[in-house]
């Protein structure tokens, strides 16, 4: 069984007293490939850094509470990045009305203008994106944009009526911990409803953990207890899920 881990932060500090054994607990696990996310320019060079490793590709980008980074010289920053060949996705960006730590109107300036920024680095390189309380506006933003780019729905947890309105956006859905929780039931009817070639597993360690690791720092070797979960909303085998969700994050991130 080979798992593709969509969404970790294995460039985070909790991750620097064993960094090494975590990868491979993951790989015993068998998370075979991960996608390592940049939430501001500090964890964007480090998800570069570690895309070294043979089973790591880097996404980079400005989280919607990283806002305030978000500058000329910054993206000059980031294009450095990118044109190292190893990122292979623009973000996390998106909006987060949750904390509003960053005045509204400024998160959806700078996330407009890093979808057109994004573009000139490649008109097809997929946006990972971050929403919380604000999932009609985001939309809003993407729609306006107008991009030609894969979307992914980063730590999907909507009900049916909100994975409609993603699907309909083109959007794919990142599925992760929040799935096993005992109490969201309205978000494994949303993974039943959606089509299975348009999910994604993830973990967005350390963040999150699944339900039986709940309160404890995540990583991807739990990436499994996801597969299980969408593997019982669909009626499949957690084979079967494996299957289809490395195949389709294979397309979209070219590994």
């Amino acid at each position: 069984m080979e798992l593709f881990d969509t969404h970790c932060h294995l460039n985070h500090l909790d991750f620097d007293s064993d960094r090494e054994e975590a990868r491979q607990r993951a790989r015993e696990a068998g998370v075979t490939r991960l996608l390592c996310i940049g939430f501001d320019l500090a964890s964007s060079r480090s998800a570069i850094q570690l895309s070294i490793w043979e089973e790591m590709q880097a996404a980079i980008g400005i989280h919607p509470e990283s806002a305030e980074e978000w500058t000329l010289e910054a993206a000059a920053t980031l294009r450095q990045l990118y044109n190292t060949g190893k990122a292979a996705a623009y973000g996390e960006i998106g909006l987060d009305f949750h904390w509003d730590s960053v005045p509204r109107a400024r998160q959806s300036e700078v996330f407009q203008e890093q979808i057109a920024f994004a573009a000139t680095l490649s008109p097809t390189l997929p946006l990972i994106i971050h929403t919380r309380d604000a999932l009609a506006e985001t939309l809003a933003v993407l729609e306006a944009s107008a991009t030609k780019a894969p979307i992914v729905m980063h730590c999907f947890t909507g009900d049916v009526q909100e994975a409609a309105a993603c699907l309909d956006a083109g959007c794919y859905l990142g599925i992760g911990g929040v799935a096993t929780f005992k109490k969201s039931e309205d978000v494994r009817a949303a993974i039943a409803y959606a089509p299975l070639e348009r999910l994604l597993l993830e973990t967005d360690c350390p963040y999150l953990a699944p339900q039986y690791k709940r309160g404890r720092r995540n990583e991807p070797s739990y990436l499994p207890a996801i597969a299980e979960i969408v593997a019982t909303a669909k009626g499949l085998t957690v084979q079967e899920i494996a299957e289809a969700t490395t195949e389709t994050a294979r397309g979209i991130f070219g590994f």
